[in-house]
């Protein structure tokens, strides 16, 4: 009986999450970001750290010099930020190709709008 109980409500919390609060977290692109200039250095993109969401996605570590995009999905657009709610228009880059980007000043986020 205990099982019972137990499964139950396992499936219940697995259910009350709604399916579209779940979609909205999965990644739709990806960059590995770098601690130095061109790509150098320390990478930060252990555990899923370089996976994008839909949206703004601020960075919180110390890879923030430089960045290579690895995929992103046609007509996506995936723009690099010194500001945490990608908003600085003095210091932005669109990303339209699998080069090394970097801004001068720090990489503080980065929007993926599809």
């Amino acid at each position: 009986m205990q099982y019972l109980a137990i499964f139950f409500t396992a499936f219940g919390l697995a259910n009350a999450a709604p399916a579209n609060d779940l979609a909205a977290r999965q990644s739709i692109a990806s960059v590995d970001r770098y601690a130095g200039p061109g790509c150098t250095g320390t990478i930060c993109n252990k555990a899923g750290s370089g996976d994008l969401h839909a949206g703004c996605n601020t960075i919180t570590d110390s890879c923030t010099a430089s960045l290579h995009l690895n995929y992103a999905p046609s007509g996506c657009q995936v723009t690099i930020w010194t500001d945490t709610t990608c908003t600085s228009f003095t210091h932005y880059a669109n990303i339209t190709s699998f080069e090394c980007y970097a801004l001068g000043p720090p990489i503080q986020s980065i929007s993926v709008i599809c």
